[in-house]
């Protein structure tokens, strides 16, 4: 069961805040930070023997553009010991290694200087601390008869545990750290500034791509306007077209009589004329006189348009006019 209302599987969630913020240190200042070893100052490292290894962010590298100095001490001057710390413990680490030093170290406190290297385990549920203590008037002392050393900001101060050197806080590392913290602003505004503008460019198409988008609709609406009026136009001409096929359909069915009557005209001689004209689709029925009845009718059997010609009653004479009376019934062809 939680010891208090705040504790979730074990940890405080009030220490969320500073365990984020010591993520954040952790990833921009701790020995093993992938930003420091691209942005940290080179270091040459001095021997007493007169050897020079040029270290950056902890590492030895073979390039030698340095802009810092740091100056070795020998084992025997220095305390070292190995911390091992739960995980949980880093968002506290600082104050947890001065408390560390404070009841560790033999000298007095204003005589006591220290630093620290923080690693992981494999696991990374453990970190593994290398602390280091020296008396800083013994550590002068050698410095200035070894390496001519006065004043205590002059270099850094390295010191080696195991396989690792650990800088000793309190001699010449502020200028390093100093530059790594400018470098490190400088890249944090370039980055912002990329970011502004990316951000602005992807506004701006943003921006582009709505006018676009609202270009784009207007031509849709449009076209959609004109394609309802090109279909209301094709419906328009559908229905045209039916109704002129029903008209030339019924044209075909019931042939127009003036055409009918005109081509009567033309076959009639001047001797002869109708009294009566009757047509019911492609029936004609005539009722004429004419000085040569029999004579007509074979002129109009001739006719190609017409598909018979037929008498139903006999040609009779109207009195002493000399004129006949014909009586004829004409059949159209269908197609013509």
């Amino acid at each position: 069961m939680a010891a208090n209302q705040f504790e979730v599987f074990g940890v405080d969630v009030r220490d969320y805040g500073r365990l984020w913020l010591s993520a954040w240190r952790d990833l921009l200042f701790g020995d093993d930070s992938p930003v420091r070893s691209a942005l940290d100052s080179q270091v040459t490292l001095k021997h007493p023997d007169g050897t020079l290894e040029t270290y950056q962010a902890g590492r030895q590298v073979s390039q030698r553009v340095t802009a810092s100095e740091a100056l070795s001490l020998p084992d025997e001057l220095v305390l070292t010991r190995q911390l091992f710390l739960p995980a949980i413990a880093e968002s506290d680490l600082d104050a947890a290694l001065h408390l560390e030093v404070s009841a560790c170290s033999p000298f007095a406190a204003d005589d006591t200087a220290s630093g620290w290297r923080v690693g992981r385990s494999a696991d990374l549920k453990t970190l593994v601390v290398d602390l280091v203590i020296v008396s800083r008037s013994a550590a002068m002392s050698y410095l200035g008869e070894h390496y001519g050393m006065r004043e205590p900001g002059a270099a850094e101060v390295w010191a080696k545990v195991g396989s690792h050197w650990v800088c000793i806080k309190g001699f010449g590392e502020g200028r390093r750290e100093g530059d790594y913290r400018r470098r490190l602003l400088r890249t944090a505004i370039l980055l912002a500034t990329v970011g502004v503008l990316i951000l602005g460019l992807a506004g701006v198409s943003v921006l582009l791509s709505g006018r676009e988008l609202t270009r784009l609709e207007q031509l849709q609406t449009e076209a959609q306007g004109n394609a309802r009026e090109a279909i209301s136009l094709r419906d328009e001409l559908a229905a045209t077209n039916m109704a002129i096929s029903e008209l030339n359909t019924l044209s075909r069915r019931f042939p127009n009589p003036q055409v009918e009557l005109a081509r009567l005209t033309a076959l009639l001689p001047d001797s002869a004329y109708i009294t009566q004209y009757t047509q019911n689709g492609l029936k004609i029925r005539l009722r004429g006189r004419g000085s040569e009845a029999a004579s007509l009718q074979q002129a109009l059997t001739e006719e190609e348009t017409f598909k018979s010609v037929a008498a139903p009653q006999a040609i009779s004479r109207v009195g002493a006019t000399g004129l006949e009376q014909f009586f004829l019934d004409i059949e159209l062809k269908v197609n013509r």
